[in-house]
């Protein structure tokens, strides 16, 4: 897998939570509990699994703290990773992409949300 399907496959992820979110929240149903096992999972496995493809292919080596920074919350492990890895002229263009990246997220989120309401029945 690519750097690059990586974070299409979170962006799927977090339209699939969202619309089983609305779901829950629509129909009154607890979603089961390896569902949301499953989207913790993978939410903290996808960024990390990002993190070593990228690393591997700047040839960067990766601290533990910095591995650990990431799985526990990857917006500010990534960012940190992103400022310690570009070089100085390219650390503001990575963390606005970063950025923009983590409210695409959000936004793949709410579609969710709002594609289950949208559904006939």
């Amino acid at each position: 897998m690519t750097p690059k399907n990586t974070l299409y496959a979170l962006l799927m992820l977090m339209f699939a939570c969202g619309m089983t979110e609305a779901l829950s929240g629509a129909t009154r149903l607890h979603l089961p509990a390896w569902w949301t096992l499953l989207c913790a999972f993978l939410l903290s496995f996808l960024p990390y699994y990002w993190y070593r493809l990228d690393s591997e292919a700047r040839l960067y080596r990766r601290p533990r703290w910095m591995s650990s920074a990431v799985v526990a919350a990857a917006p500010l492990g990534i960012g940190l990773y992103l400022l310690r890895s570009r070089p100085q002229g390219a650390r503001l263009g990575a963390l606005a992409r970063l950025s923009g990246f983590v409210l695409l997220m959000l936004g793949a989120a709410l579609v969710g949300m709002l594609a289950f309401f949208t559904m006939p029945g």
